[in-house]
């Protein structure tokens, strides 16, 4: 049952979503430290990666989608490999 569900997940589509994920993610990651960096410059403060909740917040969202980006390309690899080596389907 749980080779059966495993082998039928759309690892594809899951890998999609994990990278989609990572690069919007990214991408407010940087502009959020950008123009929090412009506002502590005029306001003559310092601001970090980790200054603010929600930044630390994206940052692990962004670390779970890269593992569970690599995580199902490894797993979308190996069926694929299954499926073109022609290996017996026990």
């Amino acid at each position: 049952m749980k080779k059966e569900f495993v082998k039928n997940m759309p690892w594809g589509i899951i890998a999609g979503i994990c990278a989609m994920s990572v690069f919007f993610l990214t991408v407010a990651l940087i502009i959020v430290s950008l123009i929090l960096g412009g506002v502590a410059a005029q306001t003559n403060e310092t601001a970090g990666l980790f200054s603010e909740w929600y930044q630390t917040l994206m940052f692990v969202f962004d670390i779970i989608f890269v593992l569970g980006l690599a995580g199902s390309i490894v797993m979308y690899v190996f069926r694929e490999k299954k499926k073109i080596g022609g290996e017996s389907e026990v």
